[in-house]
């Protein structure tokens, strides 16, 4: 019986990560190395690689940038929903109020309550919106944050990379 693994952790698999900023100066080099069209700037790529290369960055992107498409839906449905109730509570009022519309006493009371309704509904038709816009910006500052990390990092990564190839 073999006892020399004894104590030892299995060997674990190693996964590669994706280097953005590697994809990124790997399409720069194809850039520089592209012929290019004679009197102008424009150059000649190979469109498929060019195009594997972009579909592979948009795939590694983070998360979030997703998720803020999500973020933005999910507010106006939040948003609709409560015009949709607001409307609902209004129109309510309105049929109660038409209702007792028949005696004057009871017309009365029924302007009264229907006020109070259309307040109550106002307000929290109010409430209900302000509440949803705070979500969303809650969101979509967390996926601005986010954002503006990666940016900022890769603007790094960049501001490094034109270094060192002005050091070359």
């Amino acid at each position: 019986m073999d006892n020399s693994n004894y104590g030892q952790a299995p060997a674990q698999k190693r996964v590669e990560r994706y280097d953005v900023i590697s994809n990124i100066n790997d399409m720069i080099e194809t850039l520089r190395a592209a012929s290019g069209v004679p009197f102008s700037s424009n150059c000649a790529v190979d469109r498929n690689e060019m195009i594997a290369s972009l579909e592979e960055l948009k795939n590694h992107l983070p998360a979030s940038i997703a998720q803020s498409n999500d973020i933005v839906v999910r507010a106006q449905e939040i948003i609709t929903t409560a015009r949709e109730k607001s409307k609902k509570i209004i129109d309510d009022a309105n049929r109660q109020y038409a209702s007792k519309v028949n005696d004057h006493e009871i017309t009365r009371g029924a302007r009264d309550e229907a006020d109070n309704i259309l307040a109550a509904a106002e307000n929290q038709a109010d409430e209900l919106r302000k509440s949803a816009h705070i979500y969303v910006k809650q969101l979509l500052t967390d996926a601005n944050n986010t954002l503006s990390e990666s940016i900022a990092k890769i603007q790094t990564n960049l501001s490094e990379i034109d270094t060192t190839i002005d050091s070359m």
